[in-house]
């Protein structure tokens, strides 16, 4: 068998190896605490899942239209009206599989080979990982807790290669980063300037802690911006996302969407028309993370680790293990096996710190969290001698 050079490209995915070994060492009996997964702990809102089961009986199983239902989309457009103030029409509103669905097609529609992707480092893995499938040039920026782990303005004119398409994650998956507004503005007019685009990923917006937020849709109708529904509705299973388009990329995603997806998920969608209506359950799964995040940043600093930038947002902690004088990647697997903790390595997100750095989730409960670093104080002290 002949693999691709394409798919020899291809990083592995550590989190999802990680889990899948911690849940072979759980089928044996073995008590592992997860701060590695980014899914959330709380189940879907009853609501939306009887919403789910009504279409169902009602028979709207079928497929649907390729860019989502109407009522999903106009749903969403009253939703940036009224929780972000942001007049968003509904025709430029696009349902996708999930968000990472909607990266597969604006790379898709947007990159081939001679054009070039811009990602953070440290940042989300699976950018790198899709673009690879349209053969496009992968650029990295490193970004340090200097700049708040935020791309500026500054690092791009510091580069001597065009950037076509620069997507930043708001808040930041692994960092927690919250962008200021000011600084997606000048992004968005350096790389406008210049021909670019920029693509801003607000799947955790929902999430932010001490802190305000405005959507970057409220910058430029120019700017794409890509959200869903699986952290902060807890709708992780139900594969569902959405992003906002210029009106002139509406049709050329279309006919990527129809031969790749035919349509979204029928039931999800339905079922996600009442999940943008539990903002009390959202709230209030929002105030339980910012509990556990206010728990486990002073507790990491207090065993050893570096916290340089306190999240404010997502459910994540980028934190440094200089001290320990060991490599990410041996950190988590002896943690994992010895502690019987879960944690994610730096290399997961590029590979600027990579080896200095992990990333510990705080998706799960907060007993499980205290008992996660209990573990931890208790293994700490054999790993450095």
């Amino acid at each position: 068998m002949n693999i691709s050079q394409r798919a020899r490209q291809v990083s592995p995915f550590y989190v999802m190896e990680l889990l899948e070994k911690a849940r072979e060492l759980e089928a044996q009996g073995k008590s592992i605490i997860h701060m590695e997964v980014g899914e959330p702990g709380f189940e879907t809102p009853l609501p939306v899942k009887e919403e789910a089961v009504c279409a169902a009986k009602d028979g709207k199983t079928f497929y649907t239209h390729s860019l989502g239902i109407p009522e999903l989309r106009s749903a969403i457009s009253r939703h940036y009206r009224d929780l972000h103030k942001v007049d968003v029409p509904p025709e430029r509103v696009i349902v996708t599989n999930g968000s990472s669905g909607a990266f597969v097609l604006l790379f898709a529609a947007l990159l081939e080979r001679g054009r070039t992707l811009a990602i953070p480092d440290p940042g989300y893995p699976c950018y790198r990982n899709i673009a690879l499938l349209v053969d496009c040039g992968i650029l990295s920026i490193p970004v340090t807790d200097e700049t708040g782990y935020e791309i500026t303005a500054a690092h791009l004119d510091r580069l001597d290669t065009f950037v076509d398409l620069l997507i930043v994650t708001n808040p930041s998956n692994p960092t927690g980063t919250v962008y200021r507004y000011g600084t997606l503005e000048k992004l968005h007019d350096r790389l406008c300037g210049l021909g670019g685009t920029l693509i801003v990923d607000e799947i955790y917006s929902e999430l932010v802690y001490n802190t305000g937020f405005r959507s970057s849709a409220a910058i430029s109708e120019n700017i794409i911006v890509v959200n869903g529904f699986s952290k902060a509705y807890a709708m992780t299973g139900w594969r569902l996302g959405w992003m906002i388009v210029p009106g002139e990329l509406v049709r050329p995603v279309q006919k990527f969407a129809q031969n790749l997806f035919i349509s979204p998920p029928s039931l999800s969608q339905y079922a996600a028309i009442s999940a943008l209506d539990q903002r009390d359950a959202v709230e209030h799964m929002r105030r339980l993370y910012q509990e556990r995040r206010d728990f486990l940043v002073p507790r990491l600093k207090s065993l050893g680790f570096s916290v340089p930038v306190n999240p404010s947002g997502a459910f994540y902690v980028y934190a440094g293990i200089e001290r320990f004088d060991i490599d990410s990647m041996d950190f988590v697997n002896r943690a994992l096996l010895e502690a019987g903790v879960a944690i994610t390595p730096g290399y997961d997100f590029g590979s600027f710190g990579a080896g200095s750095h992990v990333r510990f989730s705080y998706a799960n409960t907060l007993e499980n969290i205290k008992e996660g670093c209990e573990r931890l104080g208790r293994w700490l002290p054999a790993l450095c001698k």
